[in-house]
């Protein structure tokens, strides 16, 4: 969804925690646990993404406003009757008649980024786990920033907490050997490990396979049983060993 600058920060400060939208045709197909990702207007260049906590549903934008408070719908500086009349420039009664409108509700807890590897600043420290199980680590990141690569990343108090990397349609493996598009998590690390991040994580790359008409997702392990054991959970199973890498490998149907 695109978002007018002021909304996006409000939503990004977390001072914004619902969405609210003509109810149409796009908008029903949204349902609790689906993600959206937030594009800054003009250029769009600015992407974050949420998860949907909560639905509701109104006949229009005014019973809306009754029920939740403006602090939570935009920010303390903007009055009810302002957000109103900013509503009713892009969907008319007639509209909100027609459809009726709807609140959606983020889960404010997680917020995930989505850029460029060269638009964001990535201490050195961060990779050290990384540099630590492969040598050829560098030279890899190098690569990376060179195509800049997109990334899906969060934050806390401006230090990055977890980084995610994705290739899809990766049709020129020597790892991962199926007949149909391969979507490879190119990296996968998470420093905090009690917020939902990664689980939001292999949500959304269910939702990217999917989207792409992907019909294998896999990955890399060396020396992270806590990582095994988590994608096993997520229904991920062990393809092959290589050296001292495990690959795993989960089906989409």
């Amino acid at each position: 969804m695109k978002l007018q600058e002021e909304y996006f920060n409000f939503i990004k400060n977390g001072t914004k925690q619902y969405e609210i939208r003509l109810n149409d045709e796009k908008r029903r197909k949204i349902k609790v646990g689906d993600y959206i990702e937030f594009q800054k207007e003009p250029t769009l260049e600015e992407k974050i993404v949420f998860e949907v906590e909560k639905l509701l549903y109104y006949s229009n934008f005014s019973d809306l406003l009754n029920d939740i408070q403006i602090s939570e719908l935009a920010d303390s500086s903007i009055s009810k009757e302002e957000l109103n009349r900013d509503l009713e420039k892009f969907y008319s009664m007639e509209k909100q008649k027609k459809y009726g409108v709807v609140g959606i509700k983020l889960k404010k807890n997680i917020m995930v980024n989505h850029s460029r590897i060269n638009d964001v600043s990535i201490s050195n420290d961060f990779f050290d786990s990384l540099r630590y199980n492969y040598c050829n680590f560098d030279n890899w990141l190098t690569k990376m920033k060179k195509n800049n690569v997109d990334i899906f990343y969060s934050e806390s108090k401006n230090r990055i907490t977890s980084l995610l990397i994705l290739k899809i349609k990766e049709n020129d493996s020597q790892q991962f050997f199926k007949d149909g598009n391969i979507l490879k998590i190119r990296t996968l690390l998470v420093k905090d490990n009690n917020k939902g991040i990664g689980t939001m994580y292999f949500k959304m790359i269910d939702d990217i396979a999917k989207d792409n008409s992907i019909n294998y997702i896999y990955l890399t392990i060396k020396n992270n049983n806590d990582l095994i054991s988590f994608v096993s959970k997520k229904g991920y199973k062990m393809h092959n060993k290589i050296n001292d890498e495990f690959i795993y490998y989960k089906e989409i149907k």
